[in-house]
């Protein structure tokens, strides 16, 4: 496996392929970082995650971390394994002292404390987002949890 910078014009398609399989909703191309890295096996995309930086600030948010459903366990856990190390470089790259994410994915949770040495923060917490243009995101999907996406369908 290797590794390399996301390119969002080559890589998008892989993403939103990757959170349909996993019943996400597709985040919107503008609403992604810059940075992020792919983990790629023979050529093939499988893996791959995102790091918002802040103008000025020595804190990065690593997020959307998502890969292939259909890889096997092996691949799945190097391939995290892979990306998420590999966010965490970039950030120091960019001059972070710290590296914040957010996840309700159990296997992510055990991994990001397991595995790259992260300190959980927050248990119960919940979170919000503003549309600034009113009704750009209309929907939201992607960035709604199940419980979020059911209030809203039995309100229509």
């Amino acid at each position: 496996m290797n590794f390399r910078k996301w390119n969002l014009k080559t890589d998008y398609e892989f993403l939103t392929k990757w959170w349909q399989q996993w019943d996400f909703g597709i985040v919107p191309i503008e609403c992604l970082p810059p940075l992020g890295i792919m983990i790629e096996k023979e050529d093939t995309p499988i893996c791959g995650g995102g790091l918002y930086i802040g103008q000025g600030t020595a804190f990065g948010f690593m997020e959307w971390v998502v890969r292939d459903k259909n890889i096997s366990d092996r691949d799945s856990h190097k391939a995290l394994k892979i990306c998420i190390d590999e966010l965490c470089k970039l950030a120091i790259d960019n001059e972070c002292k710290l590296v914040y994410t957010v996840t309700g994915t159990e296997a992510l949770q055990k991994r990001y404390t397991k595995y790259h040495g992260m300190d959980l923060t927050e248990n119960a917490v919940k979170t919000y987002l503003k549309d600034l243009k009113g009704n750009t995101y209309k929907k939201m999907e992607w960035i709604l949890d199940d419980e979020q996406i059911s209030k809203r369908n039995s309100n229509k």
